[in-house]
């Protein structure tokens, strides 16, 4: 026998999905407001995904990043080991907090955050 949610009676399944939602909702509404460079996320999610590594990379991208050719160019820039740079960028990325520009076609992958993306 599953246990009721001793909030609103619904099961715990509901209240992931409705924090969700809600999540979701709050962040819209600080976009319609302007704040178009807030990221929201949970609690825990945040101290897994903004490590100390992780905010490194962002300081350096947000102050150089138009330099940046490839990960293996802020890699080296940050004498970082490029699996571990890939890998912390690859998480930022599953978060919206960065993305890829020049995949494919033999163009390197260069890790622009979505903020400098928007406006550029």
């Amino acid at each position: 026998m599953s246990q009721l949610g001793s909030d609103t009676g619904s099961q715990p399944d509901d209240r992931i999905a409705q924090r969700l939602v809600e999540q979701d909702e709050f962040a819209t509404d600080l976009n319609a407001r302007g704040y178009t460079d807030v990221l929201v996320l949970r609690r825990e999610n945040g101290r897994d995904v903004l490590t100390e590594s992780r905010l490194g990379l962002l300081q350096y991208l947000d102050q150089h990043g138009k330099n940046i050719a490839s990960v293996s160019d802020l890699a080296g820039r940050l004498d970082r080991d490029k699996g571990a740079v890939s890998k912390d960028l690859r998480c930022l990325a599953e978060f919206d907090i960065i993305e890829y520009r020049g995949e494919g076609d033999g163009e390197a992958k260069r890790p622009v955050l979505i903020l400098t993306a928007k406006s550029s």
